[in-house]
């Protein structure tokens, strides 16, 4: 997982043909645990080159704009649209069927 902290980048890989996006804050430890969960996925999918990390204090505008709420938060985004957001990582299983089904 690759960590982004750029607004040009972030708009940049947002139009890649398929990308996904983990949104966090460094004081959430929810957020860590999700990021272990993600991590376990990604790695069972080989999915490590598509999927990039979001400091969500760096982009406020874009959480208005995704409606983010509350950290942490992943979405898959295809030729710059964004699809739904899952909010709560209640365990591996959820987020495999999360990313399977977008």
């Amino acid at each position: 997982m690759k960590e982004i902290t750029e607004q040009n980048e972030l708009r940049e890989l947002m139009n890649q043909p398929y990308c996904i996006f983990f949104f966090y804050t460094p004081f959430c430890r929810t957020c860590k645990i999700a990021q272990r969960m993600l991590q376990v996925v990604i790695e069972s999918k080989d999915l490590q080159e598509k999927v990039y990390v979001c400091n969500l204090n760096y982009f406020p505008s874009l959480a208005e704009d995704l409606k983010i709420q509350s950290v942490p938060a992943l979405t898959i985004y295809r030729e710059g649209s964004p699809g739904d957001i899952l909010f709560a990582f209640e365990s591996v299983i959820k987020v495999d069927t999360f990313l399977s089904n977008e």
